[in-house]
């Protein structure tokens, strides 16, 4: 599943263990919106997506 496939999220995207962007998914700069996503988890009415 790609980034910009998750809409009207709250997420926190992550890149190993660095926090990339954490906000609207909408909102994310589009670099981050055309990658590819490894692993997404549902936490505490968030989505954590790992890239």
């Amino acid at each position: 599943m790609w980034v910009k496939d998750v809409r009207n999220y709250e997420v926190e995207i992550y890149e190993g263990e660095e926090l990339l962007y954490s906000g609207n998914v909408n909102d994310a700069p589009d670099e981050l919106k055309e990658r590819e996503t490894k692993t997404m988890n549902l936490e505490h009415k968030k989505i954590l997506i790992y890239i």
